[in-house]
């Protein structure tokens, strides 16, 4: 399953390349902007900064997180639009913005507790060298589960927040290793994007990648509803068939030789 994503993923981020830098180029924008506003409320003192930093995740997420009914597009094999994206901000902003000063509080927190606890550590305590691993931990968790918050809202409708959150975190204990694994992937897109000037693959192609991800996952869920002994049994849960359940999209993607990307019309 973890080939055929990949493979995928990148077939998709090349066929929309100027979706994907376009809505970039929004987001860097937006990021410059929110810079100098926290630049400025460094001059006032600490705790304005923390505030402006957290409202601008907010609006920043809000942003992003309408980009995620385009990217639910292209994971089914359709082409975006620009209204799509539009409409999608119109709908889900209030979403978007609340998830984003969810992320915004979780990075100050981490952030203050860590250089706390490490400053204590490196006083030579070692309760501080214990919470600063219980952060550590706490936050590789959190971040894993995070990954299938937006992608859980558009792919599953009846989702709202706290659906999203709840589902975020069965997902990633049902699937630790995989989730681990597209945190690695992620890390991969999120370096390649610097000497891009995060242009490609940036915010939107990693948003793109879970998508993907667990749109192909959700197919282990859909086929255990079917066959609830396996669903019942740690031990078969693992034997999900998935060269049948992803044969559909093997098919609608097809073969896509290397000379086929760089002459489409070959």
């Amino acid at each position: 399953m973890l080939k055929f994503f990949l493979k995928k993923n990148f077939c998709d981020g090349w066929d929309n390349l100027f979706s994907i830098l376009l809505s970039n180029v929004l987001v860097i924008a937006l990021f410059a902007g929110f810079g100098f506003l926290v630049r400025f409320a460094a001059s006032v003192n600490l705790l304005v900064v923390f505030a402006v930093a957290i409202m601008a995740t907010g609006v920043l997420m809000a942003v992003v997180f309408a980009w995620g009914a385009v990217a639910r597009k292209i994971a089914d094999f359709n082409t975006p639009s620009i209204s799509l994206f539009f409409r999608s901000l119109r709908e889900s902003w209030k979403t978007g913005f609340l998830f984003g000063l969810l992320l915004g509080m979780f990075v100050v927190f981490i952030g203050v507790s860590f250089t706390y606890y490490l400053r204590m550590a490196f006083s030579g305590k070692s309760i501080g060298l214990f919470f600063v691993s219980v952060i550590v931990f706490f936050a590789l968790i959190c971040t894993m589960a995070m990954q299938w918050f937006v992608p859980l809202y558009f792919l599953q409708e009846t989702n709202n927040f706290k659906k999203c959150f709840k589902k975020s975190f069965i997902i990633f204990f049902d699937n630790a290793a995989f989730s681990f694994a597209m945190l690695l992937y992620n890390l991969f897109l999120l370096l390649l994007s610097f000497p891009l000037f995060f242009m490609l693959p940036g915010v939107n192609g990693i948003t793109l990648s879970n998508m993907n991800a667990l749109r192909l996952r959700l197919y282990k869920y859909d086929w255990l509803e079917e066959h609830p002994d396996y669903e019942n049994d740690r031990d078969k849960r693992a034997d999900v068939p998935w060269d049948e359940l992803l044969a559909e999209d093997k098919e609608t993607l097809g073969e896509r030789k290397l000379l086929s990307f760089i002459f489409p019309w070959k």
